[in-house]
């Protein structure tokens, strides 16, 4: 079945969001200004925001009705 642009932009357009957000918090994981401690927790929370955002918002997705 063929999706108009608009509902595939509305179907991939969170997850693209959410990917640049999780590149973003990678990158500040990366700033060696930053205390030891507080690298690793972002860096376990941009793995975190990828394994269950994605997933999260392919549920919402299909629940809502966009897929």
């Amino acid at each position: 079945m063929a999706r108009s642009p608009a509902a595939l932009l509305l179907l991939l357009g969170p997850l693209l969001a959410l990917g640049f957000a999780a590149g973003a918090v990678r990158a500040l994981a990366a700033r060696p200004d930053l205390p030891a401690r507080r690298r690793r927790a972002l860096s376990a929370a941009w793995v975190l925001l990828l394994l269950a955002g994605a997933p999260l918002w392919l549920v919402a997705a299909a629940l809502l009705g966009f897929w």
